[in-house]
């Protein structure tokens, strides 16, 4: 956490340019409560992400969940305000996680290509959910949420993955504009989660490994449809 992020996290801006031996206890004392906060929030939202996965999300009582987690009851009810609050703040960090996963084993290859790229990184994540359908039962449906959740966790908004400022960069190698970058990427990860959910759980319209062409064939039109292609000049009469 930097100085400036310190002062506006707390709302102290009227302090930042106090002398440096002023601020700087304040500044560490706010830093290591901060860390503190980050680490229980996370022992909280993996205990559920555990629980969820191995008894179900109407199984796990708040009381197991703290338990697990190492923290009292009160303190879970400090970070979230029931369990359904916690269940979004699961599937957000945990498929914010994944796609951070995926663009990091994309940035380890040298696909140059905007299409192949988009390809490579929902072909990860689909292999992924394939290998662990238990996690796929939980947050495959709301896979987006990891990247367009306005309402995600103070203590995970700097570990966020920007999903969409990477789509934009990637674009822009490729000297590729798009229409609305926010928009494709939402309509990409919503047509990959609900179709392959099925798929993978249940083979239905086609096993996953079978329908994945016609999926892929479908991103690629979604993204040519949303480029925006110059103008031609048109012929003087």
């Amino acid at each position: 956490m930097t100085k400036s992020q310190f002062f506006y996290h707390k709302n102290l801006s009227f302090l930042k340019d106090l002398p440096y031996n002023v601020y700087m206890p304040l500044f560490q004392r706010a830093e290591k409560r901060l860390a503190n906060k980050i680490h229980k929030n996370d022992q909280i939202i993996e205990a559920a992400y555990e629980l969820f996965l191995e008894q179900g999300f109407d199984s796990v009582s708040i009381q197991e969940i703290a338990e697990r987690a190492g923290v009292a009851k009160g303190t879970f009810y400090l970070y979230f305000h029931d369990k359904d609050e916690l269940k979004e703040a699961v599937i957000t960090q945990k498929s914010n996680e994944l796609f951070r996963r995926a663009l990091a084993a994309l940035h380890q290859t040298s696909i140059t290509d905007f299409e192949s790229q988009i390809i490579f990184v929902i072909d990860y994540v689909i292999d992924v959910l394939e290998h662990n359908q238990d996690a796929l039962k939980l947050i495959a449906k709301n896979l987006s949420l990891g990247v367009f959740s306005r309402q995600v966790n103070e203590f995970f908004t700097d570990r966020k993955a920007d999903i969409i400022k990477n789509l934009v960069e990637a674009a822009e190698r490729s000297h590729i504009r798009l229409k609305n970058p926010e928009i494709l990427l939402y309509m990409i990860i919503e047509l990959s989660s609900s179709t392959c959910f099925s798929c993978i759980l249940d083979s239905e319209p086609l096993p996953i490994t079978v329908f994945k062409p016609y999926l892929f064939d479908t991103i690629r039109q979604l993204i040519r449809s949303q480029e925006i292609r110059p103008k031609l000049s048109r012929r003087p009469k």
